[in-house]
């Protein structure tokens, strides 16, 4: 399955790119460290910043909202220029139109954005368990028996095994009974949007969209 995460990355690289350049910018906004600081690495982390995990329900919604908007944003503008022309003045023609490479780029750029919209499946779950999640267990506890908490569950690149050891993180802040309630739709949205991706099905939507675009613009 990785493999095939990979490949679908790859294929789609400018979106990929894009995804791991907005969530550094999101992660800049919200004051969460990137450890590093490369975009395209041969892992999970691929499309993505690898980033200190959000220990707040509220910084870890933006992590996923702010980068999902403007991926969708540039995503539908690069759409609009190839779909457009077809749909609204009816231009049709194989390869000979003088349009049909412009078309066919900004379809490419279209779909690999909007391929690579939703988080990490890492920033997912952490996510949704920072919203239905049990809180932490109670410090009387004995330390052998509490399961990990949030702020320690950070999915950590191959790569990264040379780096310092970050530094301990706050405790994290769950979600209230209204921000539960009303954010539920989206962090379902995002939560399945982030396993479509990590098992492809985008990209192999995007395939078959781009053969029926092609089959009608001919």
């Amino acid at each position: 399955m990785k493999i095939l995460y990979l490949i679908t990355k790859l294929v789609t690289y400018p979106g990929a790119f894009m995804k791991g350049f907005w969530e550094h910018c999101a992660c800049r906004m919200l004051k969460l460290e990137v450890r590093a600081r490369q975009y395209l690495p041969a892992d999970w982390n691929c499309g993505h910043a690898w980033h200190d995990p959000a220990v707040c329900y509220g910084r870890a919604f933006l992590l996923a909202l702010l980068p999902y908007i403007a991926q969708r944003i540039l995503g539908w503008l690069f759409l609009g220029a190839s779909v457009g022309p077809l749909l609204i003045f009816g231009l049709r023609g194989g390869a000979e139109s003088s349009f049909f490479w412009l078309e066919a780029v900004a379809l490419f750029l279209g779909l690999s954005l909007m391929c690579n919209s939703f988080p990490s499946w890492e920033d997912a779950k952490r996510q949704w368990q920072l919203f239905y999640g049990k809180p932490a267990a109670a410090a009387d506890e004995p330390a052998e028996t509490e399961e990990p908490s949030v702020a320690e569950e950070a999915a950590v690149p191959d790569e990264a095994a040379g780096l310092d050891e970050a530094e301990p993180l706050p405790q994290p802040k769950y979600a209230n009974l209204p921000a539960k309630i009303l954010l539920a739709p989206c962090n379902a949205y995002f939560l399945a949007g982030a396993w479509a991706e990590r098992h492809g099905i985008p990209a192999i939507l995007a395939v078959g969209i781009t053969v029926a675009l092609l089959i009608i613009r001919g």
